[in-house]
Parts: C-alpha cells; sequence; structure tokens
C-alpha cells in the first residue's frame, strides 16, 4: 500500500496569490495571504512541494473537468478499433466525435494540461531563490519540472495540432494573448527540452528510488516517453520521418538500462495498480499518474473515477465497451459442439471480461459467459477489476488505482517499430522482442510454463467409441491442466476435433501424441457408459458398471474385466484415436514478420498488449488509419461481419439495439476534422491570438 510521502500529491499551496493565473478559490481560502512569490522558494522542502504541484495537474478534478481522472480515459482516449464509449450519442459529445469548442471535457484536458505548463513555467523561474539543495537535489528538480513542461505540451498539439507553446509564466493579462505555434514545431521543441531533461536526470533512476515508486519521473522514464514522442513526430500528420531513428535510440537506451523487465504475470501489472502496489521487482509499469488524497467517508482515498472498470454492482459506472474487432484479434478456438470460444492468449480475458456481475451487496456473483452469452459488443475492460482493491469501504465512484502511463512492453514494441521503419528491414532483435513479448501473453514466461496446445486428429481416427470424446488422455506432456475438445465421431471413429480449452503445459516434446478419451486413473469413480482410454495401451473402454476404480487398470482387449480387480467394470470396445499436440508459444510465423506485413503485425499487436491504456486512437492517427477503422466500426455495429465460421455462423453479429447508437455513432461523425481537437472556447475569448481548428 503506498503512503503519503510517496509523492501522493497532497499539495499544501496549488495555486499561490501571485504565482499562477489559474487560482482556485477552495485553495486562495486555505491559504495566508502573505505566501507570495517574495515569501515562498526558500527551501529544498518548498521547491519539492510545489514540484509536486506540476504533476497535480494530471489528476487535479475542476467539478466534471478532468484529465487522467477521467475524462482521457473515458472519453478523449476511447472511440477506435479496440472500443468505444457507450453514452448515448447525443450532440455535443465529444467521445462520438460531435463535441463543439464548449466540450468541457474538451475543456478540462485543455485547461489542466495549460495548468501543469504555468505551474512548471513557475518552479523554472523561481527555483534559483532556493538555498539548502544538496547533491544532485536541484538537477533533478529541474528535469522532472522541464519534463512535465514538455509533456504537457506534448499531450496538447498531440490533440489539438497547433497550439500555444508557452515557455513564460502569466504574470499579467497581456500574457495571455500568444501566437499559436505550428505543430511541428511543437514537437521539435518538446524533443529538445526532453533531451534536455534526460540529461539533468542521469543520476535519477528507478534503482534509486527508495522506497521504490512509479510516480516519479526518473531517467528511463524520459527515454521512454521521448521514443513515444519521436514515434508520433514521424507518423501523420508531421511525417518527420527521421525521428523514427531517434525513437529507436530512446527505446533502446531504455533496454539497454537493464533496470526495466517484463513481469511474468500479464494480470499482476494491473493488479498491482488496482491494489495501489508498485512493481518493485520487474518495474514493468515506469511511469504511473497518482492521484490526490482526498477524505471520504473517513477513509483517505485517491479520486480516480472509475469510468474505465466493470459496474460491480454500484462499484464503477461503465463507460466503455470492448469491440468485437479487439476481441476477435486474440488467436482463438471457436468450438459450436462445445459452445465455446477459449483463446491460449491469457492478455484476452485479462483485459475483455469473460463475465459479468448479477446481484448486489452480498448476493453479488460473477456469472461467466458462454459462448451463446458472448455478447462482444457489451463486454467490459477488465484490466482494472475493482476485486483487487484493498481500500475498503470502496466507495461507489472513486478508487484507490494509479494509472499507467508508460509500461515497458510498449518501449519494446516501440523500439520494434521504429527499428522496422528506420531500415525497412525486419531485424532478429525485433522477431525476438516481439516473440517476447507473446510468449508472456502465452504463459511462456510463468513459472512452471503454462503454454496451451492445439491438437491435429491423425489418420488413426479409433474405433469403438460410443460418446464423442470430449477430454485427451496425455502421454509425453507435463501440464497441471489437460485441454478439452469436442469431436465428432461416425461408426465409432473420431472424424473431426475441434479444440476448447488449449489446457496449462510446461513441457510439450515435439511430436506428442495424445489419445482422445477421458483417461483411466486409480481410485476415480467412473459412471455407466462412460468411454475410458487406458493412456498405457491406448485401448478404449466403455463402463457397464459404474464404480470407483482399483489401481489396476483393465487390460483386457475382449469381453469385461471383473469388478473385483478393477472396481469399476469396463468392457473392452475398441482402441482410442490419435492426435498430435504443437505447443502453443505465439512465436510469430515466417508470415507475421514477413516485411509486407510485419508493420500490421506490429499494430495488431500493439491493440492486443495495449489496449484500454489511452494509445490506440492516436496510434490510429499517426498510421493514417483513424478514420477507417471507426467507419468500419460503425458498419459491423450496423451489419456484422461477412466472415463466418465454418458453421456458417456470423464471426461479428450487429451490435444489439441497445448499444447500437454508441457503436455506430463516431463512424457517422467523423470527418477530417477530427483529427484535432476543437480549439475550447474559453481559449478563443482569452487568447486574441488563437487560431480555432478547421471545421470547429
Amino acid at each position: 500500500m503506498k503512503t503519503t510521502h510517496h509523492i501522493k500529491f497532497v499539495i499544501l499551496l496549488l495555486t499561490l496569490v501571485g504565482i499562477s493565473a489559474t487560482s482556485c478559490k477552495k485553495f486562495l481560502d486555505t491559504v495566508p495571504k502573505e505566501l507570495t512569490l517574495e515569501t515562498y522558494f526558500n527551501t529544498p522542502i518548498e521547491a519539492s512541494t510545489y514540484l509536486n504541484s506540476i504533476y497535480d495537474a494530471m489528476n487535479r478534478v475542476d467539478g466534471i473537468q478532468a484529465f487522467y481522472s477521467g475524462n482521457y480515459e473515458s472519453f478523449f482516449s476511447q472511440g477506435s478499433d479496440e472500443s468505444y464509449n457507450r453514452s448515448i450519442p447525443v450532440a455535443g459529445s465529444i467521445a462520438h466525435f460531435n463535441a463543439n469548442s464548449t466540450d468541457v471535457q474538451n475543456l478540462g484536458v485543455w485547461r489542466l494540461c495549460y495548468t501543469g505548463i504555468g505551474r512548471a513555467n513557475t518552479f523554472l523561474e523561481n527555483v534559483d531563490k532556493v538555498e539548502g539543495f544538496t547533491g544532485n537535489q536541484k538537477k533533478h528538480m529541474i528535469g522532472e519540472a522541464k519534463f512535465l513542461r514538455a509533456y504537457y505540451h506534448f499531450i496538447v498539439t498531440q490533440w489539438w495540432g497547433d497550439c500555444p507553446l508557452r515557455t513564460k509564466s502569466i504574470t499579467v493579462p497581456q500574457d495571455t494573448h500568444i501566437a499559436f505555434t505550428k505543430s511541428k514545431d511543437v514537437y521539435d521543441w518538446v524533443i529538445q527540452e526532453m533531451t534536455e531533461a534526460e540529461a539533468l536526470l542521469s543520476t535519477q533512476k528507478a534503482t534509486n528510488i527508495v522506497p521504490y515508486n512509479s510516480g516519479r519521473v526518473v531517467q528511463t522514464t524520459v527515454q521512454g516517453i521521448l521514443a513515444r514522442v519521436c514515434l508520433y513526430a514521424a507518423g501523420e500528420p508531421i511525417n518527420d520521418t527521421k525521428r523514427y531513428a531517434e525513437a529507436r535510440g530512446w527505446a533502446d537506451k531504455v533496454i539497454k538500462s537493464g533496470i526495466h523487465n517484463l513481469n511474468p504475470d500479464y494480470a499482476q501489472i494491473f493488479i498491482n495498480q488496482c491494489a495501489d502496489a508498485y512493481d518493485v521487482t520487474y518495474k514493468e509499469s515506469m511511469w504511473e499518474c497518482e492521484f490526490s488524497v482526498i477524505a471520504q467517508g473517513g477513509v483517505l482515498r485517491e479520486n480516480h473515477s472509475n469510468t474505465i472498470q466493470q459496474p460491480n454492482g454500484n462499484l464503477a459506472t461503465g463507460q466503455v465497451n470492448p469491440t468485437p474487432v479487439l476481441y476477435r484479434s486474440f488467436q482463438s478456438y471457436y468450438n459450436p459442439i462445445r459452445s465455446t470460444d477459449n483463446s491460449p492468449d491469457y492478455r484476452r480475458d485479462i483485459s475483455i471480461s469473460n463475465f459479468a456481475y448479477s446481484g448486489s451487496g452480498p448476493s453479488l456473483v460473477k456469472v461467466f459467459f458462454t459462448f451463446n452469452q458472448n455478447g462482444y459488443w457489451v463486454r467490459w475492460p477488465n484490466k482494472w477489476n475493482r476485486d483487487y482493491e484493498v481500500v475498503v469501504p470502496r466507495d461507489n465512484n472513486n478508487s484507490p488505482m494509479n494509472v499507467g502511463l508508460l509500461r515497458y512492453s510498449d518501449v519494446l514494441l516501440m523500439f520494434v517499430e521504429a527499428d522496422f521503419k528506420s531500415t525497412g528491414v525486419v531485424s532478429p532483435e525485433a522477431i525476438s522482442i516481439m516473440n517476447l513479448i507473446r510468449s508472456r501473453a502465452y504463459g511462456g514466461l510463468n513459472n512452471p510454463v503454462k503454454n496451451g496446445i492445439e491438437l491435429t486428429l491423425t489418420a488413426n481416427q479409433g474405433s469403438g467409441y460410443t460418446v464423442a470424446p470430449t477430454a485427451i488422455t496425455q502421454i509425453g506432456a507435463t501440464g497441471t491442466e489437460d485441454a478439452t475438445i469436442g469431436t465428432t465421431i461416425v461408426g465409432g471413429k473420431v472424424t473431426s476435433l475441434i479444440m476448447s480449452t488449449t489446457g496449462k503445459y510446461s513441457d510439450v516434446p515435439l511430436g506428442t501424441i495424445v489419445y482422445l478419451g477421458t483417461p483411466w486413473t486409480p481410485n476415480t469413480a467412473f459412471a455407466v457408459n462412460a468411454n475410458i482410454v487406458v493412456p498405457t495401451t491406448g485401448n478404449l473402454y466403455r463402463v457397464t458398471t459404474a464404480g470407483t476404480s482399483t489401481t489396476i487398470a483393465p487390460f483386457n482387449t475382449s469381453g469385461a474385466s471383473t469388478a473385483a480387480t478393477t472396481g469399476a467394470v469396463f468392457t473392452y470396445i475398441g482402441t482410442a484415436a490419435t492426435a498430435t499436440a504443437k505447443k502453443l508459444t505465439g512465436a510469430l510465423t515466417p508470415a507475421d514478420y514477413d516485411p509486407a506485413n510485419f508493420l500490421k503485425t506490429i499494430q495488431d499487436e500493439r491493440m492486443r498488449e495495449l489496449c484500454f491504456e489511452m494509445l490506440r486512437k492516436q496510434d490510429l492517427k499517426r498510421w493514417g488509419l483513424l478514420k477507417a477503422k471507426v467507419i468500419e466500426r460503425a458498419d459491423l455495429a450496423l451489419n456484422g461481419s461477412t466472415e463466418r465460421f465454418p458453421n456458417n455462423v456470423q464471426i461479428i453479429p450487429p451490435a444489439p439495439s441497445a448499444n447500437r447508437d454508441a457503436a455506430r455513432a463516431d463512424g457517422i461523425n467523423f470527418t477530417d476534422k477530427w483529427l484535432v481537437y476543437p480549439i475550447p472556447a474559453v481559449e478563443m475569448n482569452l487568447n486574441k491570438f488563437a487560431k480555432q481548428n478547421p471545421g470547429f
């Protein structure tokens, strides 16, 4: 559990008289009137407190105007091929591309970015007054402030394009009037500023933060975000392609630092965030937005609005639904015989709920879906499940969850993309990194390993089956959970096999053969008519008298065993069909890393790995795909997909009527003007040089 001194931004003076033009009355009422720039910035503690206020802009809430505490993750960042905001698409909704310059969510993110920028300017203009710094303390604080000022400008130019580049604090009304800077020039400045910050933080590393927390910016944080900024500058609409090589270089610095690693358990990344815990061992979560502590119901809480979580009784508002495109992007096995659709990629059911809550209070239970209940359009994000919270009692609308801003897996994927885009070559290093990420997704980094298997029916279809087998008898593989199957039988032979669940195996030797059927095991109750396979012989038996097996397996090759010898009575009916087992590691295929396909391979992997982490919409924008993808989703919501399963069932059905308008709205409303957002009316009114984006 994090404590308040771990950069929990209990800001003593977020806005002071004479210090900030964005003063908030509730703080002014509690700050001594004599506290001004002339009387502040005396000690390192005061400097540190003010530095914290620069971070605070990320998690601050002004009424319904918010940044990472709610608006950004549910209204700004959704609305792509991976997710959509499920709110009714009324006029004036930034979430559905039909707002104007007075939209409050649009204003909230803009205003809070410039709040952070203003505080950073004030800090940098006054930090030299402070006496008593020790060691590299001052250098580190300046590095953090410069980075944060650049980061806020990066967010602004991402969403609004040309914007005010404010590098001086507002001290008189005339300072509000400033010409907009071209987005390309803003990117250039951001990269230069962050590069300077990276050098200033050369001795502030994640390994030096004791006790460790990922809320504080360190050198590798800056390097990772620089890789992101350079990728965005290299893509559309800036197209400064020389930045691809720079993005590769910055990502490579993070990799070579050796400080960060993939957490072997993908789910644990998000469990940590829900439980208010830091990833001390692997440090995969490289930067998180932390939240101001507020008193609510007598309990200290962080004010993170639960708009991205699945409703759990009254806990969370559930503003976001995943799309079928995201769901179907994960490898899966649709089995109409068993009514299942399971995936060997653990990320799918970690990221997208495979259950719904029913009831409330003490009677609240999880109801897990069968395939017929899949409801692709109405599932929920599941990474940040409120069941993992440790702070109780839980508040309906707020939680102690930090918001992740940068993960090591993102850095790895950025390296792969930048490496490919800067050279045009699919390097062995890029393939190795992709396979590492996918190995984790398929259970390959767990101890023990828990890979699934895929079975292929051999020419040996067996004989004598009276019941179609749904279980397997493994011989040669080592695992903790066996795969299950769906089959058909004709004339006692297995004629088709479809995977149902892929199991969990640590070792599957090449060419492993499995028998199809429930395995005989000692001291096991067997029901009448069950078809049983003896693992050592492959003989197939039907249970003709129910009972509990002894330690002696049936060995008769005709007629029935005796109850005295085998417990249950087993009648010989034939031999078991066989299948070959292939371990599912997630490794790329030659088609995946063919240069003609590799960029799409990267794009799809980013969606699977990073879904709901506030990156996809801007990723699509820099790839020039945003418009096409939201229009494609609108068509899917209305008509469903043309592709069908082998049994002629539509793979993606139309959205149900209750969700159809919300799922379609983005594609209906989107035009090219929405590649940037409207400059808020407040800015247009206060800045005589402000320039509205075309179409608004």
